[in-house]
């Protein structure tokens, strides 16, 4: 004979199994989107350090690039094409007309 054999049962077998499957289910669910929740902040947290990285690069490439444009800058102050290798055009050759149109036959 069982102690408060008089008394109602309290629940079935069926349902603390229910219970358990539930508990079971939520907690997976739980941890399931602590995973996803983790996965979202490494995510914006790469993109985050990827953006900086690239405006990093931008901004050094920008520091290039007028480095360089002011070294074509100066180059052509200093080097003029035109003083090194004189254009001889043919207008300025050919100006003694007399000599051409009207020669001594």
């Amino acid at each position: 004979d069982m102690p408060f054999g008089d008394m109602e049962p309290f629940g079935r077998e069926d349902t603390a199994q229910e219970l358990t499957e539930s508990s079971i289910h939520e907690s997976d669910s739980m941890v399931d989107q602590l995973e996803r929740a983790e996965v979202a902040e490494e995510k914006r947290a790469v993109f985050r350090a990827l953006t900086r990285l690239r405006g990093a690069a931008i901004t050094s490439f920008d520091g290039i690039a007028r480095q360089q444009t002011g070294n074509i800058d100066q180059y052509t102050q200093s080097n003029k094409w035109r003083k090194q290798h004189p254009v001889r055009h043919l207008a300025q050759q050919e100006s003694d007309y007399s000599k051409w149109a009207f020669p001594d036959f």
